[in-house]
């Protein structure tokens, strides 16, 4: 993911115009955990079969600015932060007291490994590798632009950070569950049509049911929640 993409993320989070595309999870006082969707699915795109959407960490300021973003691919991660913002130790404070304990301890990996390129300037990967070999990562290859930091390494303990449930409101559940009935419906009108050409919907009714019962399931969620 592109540079320019990342920090168009950060102006729509910051601009509190993220809500049908950016999910958050409050980790600390500074970092949020995050699910991005980069558009709302459309009927008539190429949907791949991997994930929509995207996993993120974004870093805020003392001021609650968002000033930063950590793109967590699984095997790598991708961070960006801006540009006034770069050099006063957000970064590296994230990772270290928040970020990686949450991949160690919450996503349950035993190696992170990073990659930085020289293609982002002499003085960006400076400040970059800086970062890694403060916590702990180490070069894994001759050019330096692959890292690898393994939990034993990291620190014999560390303090876990799973965040704090965010409030959803009683009509933001009543929109979740229209969507829930609108994707049954879809499912169940797809086993329809392959029923009745085919004879064999490959268990898509099935599901259309299970998705149907999911419904319930978010209701019994909402009510627990009022407790």
């Amino acid at each position: 993911m592109t540079e320019s993409t990342i920090l168009k993320y950060i102006d729509l989070l910051d601009s509190g115009l993220s809500n049908e595309l950016i999910f958050t999870r409050n980790l600390s006082d500074t970092v949020l955990l995050a699910k991005v969707w980069d558009h709302e699915p459309r009927f008539d795109e190429k949907i791949p079969f991997n994930s929509p959407s995207y996993n993120f960490y974004f870093i805020k300021n003392e001021s609650e600015k968002v000033i930063g973003a950590i793109q967590d691919a699984g095997a790598d991660l991708h961070w960006v932060i801006i540009e006034e913002e770069r050099k006063k130790g957000h970064l590296t404070k994230a990772l270290k007291e928040i970020i990686i304990p949450y991949i160690f301890c919450y996503l349950e990996r035993d190696v992170q490994r990073i990659t930085i390129s020289r293609g982002i300037g002499s003085e960006n990967y400076q400040n970059s590798k800086g970062v890694a070999l403060s916590l702990g990562f180490i070069p894994v290859d001759v050019d330096q632009t692959e890292f690898e930091l393994s939990f034993e390494n990291f620190a014999k303990e560390i303090k876990c950070h799973d965040g704090n449930d965010v409030k959803i409101s009683a009509e933001r559940f009543k929109t979740l569950r229209k969507r829930i009935r609108y994707a049954s419906s879809v499912l169940e009108k797809v086993s329809d049509e392959l029923l009745v050409c085919l004879g064999d919907d490959k268990g898509l009714q099935d599901l259309a049911n299970e998705v149907k019962y999911i419904n319930l399931k978010i209701e019994d969620l909402e009510w627990a929640r009022k407790k």
